[in-house]
């Protein structure tokens, strides 16, 4: 990731050419001391993997002179974000996109450049014409956020500027992620699809009615069979504004928990290794596709599907809103309530068990799955 000019591609003072006898791509410079344009070849002839090399040997080998805001482009400060942390993020895909958002409005802008707050508000309204939700365009203000505060962190630059954010959409008028489902229609989904690893995560949304991430990241460590629990969120990391509850384990998926191997804690449930899957699009699409359902239905569909049917089945609101992680304070009697207390979610638990129950007579593979 690096700023743009009228050259091709562009990063401090180094960008990308060709020789005229040569379809290979150049790190190119101009050389002060002999006042002659230098090259070096990439020894590829693909414009994206010249750009991606010409930013990591930048990223590697630029050593800022100065601690100024002034002096730092915040192209290079979002490539040295991007190869020392943010494409290691479980969201790297979207972060990418994020802080290409950044890069193609702000262009050769220093990171001093962002403390002009009428600049920020011409980004925000630039966002906004690309037709973004107030979400998406916070998403993207905090990527390019956590990029100069990364650097400023490491001592980079000797500031941070501060980020305006926008206002967040009206709740009420937000439509939620992911329609409810019919038990048919849920059925008919897990019959569109052999992929093992879907298949697990569709029966632990179901069985937790959790956010799609807290399934991904599951693990073994966080399931406790003995006292039929699963903790949402795993020992060491910090509850966020989405809290993740632990909640109890229906009887439906013990048999399920039990095939996994105990000395091996650390597996996550889906997808069966010591790193959590970074995504199932595609199988879900490929699911949908086959089950013939619309695009309205995504993995959060099965989060609205359980809570509708926890509120059908007459489940107390205090425990569908602990079982959702809901954490609200005239709620509070939900801490009241210790996770191995027997009487802790049982209603919650009961309801799913009974949905289990007639999903199994309309799903041969997940009856199948849980015997």
């Amino acid at each position: 990731m690096a700023r743009y000019t009228d050259r091709e591609y562009r990063i401090g003072d180094f960008w990308l050419s060709r020789r005229g006898n040569s379809p290979a791509w150049c790190r190119t410079w101009f050389d002060t001391k002999t006042r002659q344009t230098c090259r070096t070849s990439l020894r590829t002839t693909d414009f994206e993997e010249a750009k991606q090399a010409l930013t990591d040997w930048f990223v590697l080998n630029n050593t800022p002179k100065s601690k100024e805001p002034e002096d730092h482009p915040l192209a290079e400060v979002i490539a040295r974000y991007w190869e020392h942390h943010g494409q290691n993020l479980l969201s790297a895909q979207r972060t990418r996109i994020s802080l290409k958002y950044w890069l193609d409005f702000y262009g050769e802008r220093t990171v001093a450049d962002i403390t002009d707050a009428t600049l920020q508000e011409r980004f925000h309204t630039w966002l906004k014409d690309r037709d973004m939700q107030s979400t998406t365009i916070r998403r993207v203000l905090s990527d390019g956020r956590a990029a100069i505060n990364f650097a400023w962190k490491r001592g980079e630059i000797a500031s941070a500027p501060y980020i305006l954010t926008v206002e967040k959409d009206d709740r009420k008028a937000a439509p939620p992620k992911g329609r409810p489902l019919e038990i048919d229609e849920v059925a008919t989904l897990f019959e569109g699809t052999k992929n093992p690893n879907l298949i697990m995560f569709m029966t632990l949304m179901i069985a937790t009615a959790a956010r799609p991430d807290a399934i991904r990241e599951l693990t073994l460590r966080q399931c406790d069979v003995k006292n039929r629990l699963i903790a949402l969120n795993p020992e060491g990391r910090a509850q966020t504004t989405k809290y993740r509850p632990t909640v109890r384990m229906p009887e439906s998926i013990v048999p399920l928990i039990e095939r996994y191997e105990p000395n091996a804690p650390e597996v996550h449930l889906v997808g069966g290794g010591d790193q959590a899957m970074k995504s199932l699009r595609t199988a879900w699409h490929t699911a949908r596709r086959n089950a013939n359902l619309d695009s309205q239905v995504n993995p959060y569909s099965l989060r609205h599907t359980m809570a509708r049917w926890l509120r059908k089945s007459g489940v107390p609101a205090w425990e569908v809103s602990a079982q959702l992680g809901h954490k609200r304070q005239e709620l509070s009697i939900t801490e009241v309530y210790a996770p191995y207390d027997p009487s802790y979610l049982g209603e919650a638990t009961r309801a799913i068990d009974a949905f289990f129950a007639k999903l199994r007579v309309k799903s041969v593979l997940v009856d199948a799955l849980l015997k």
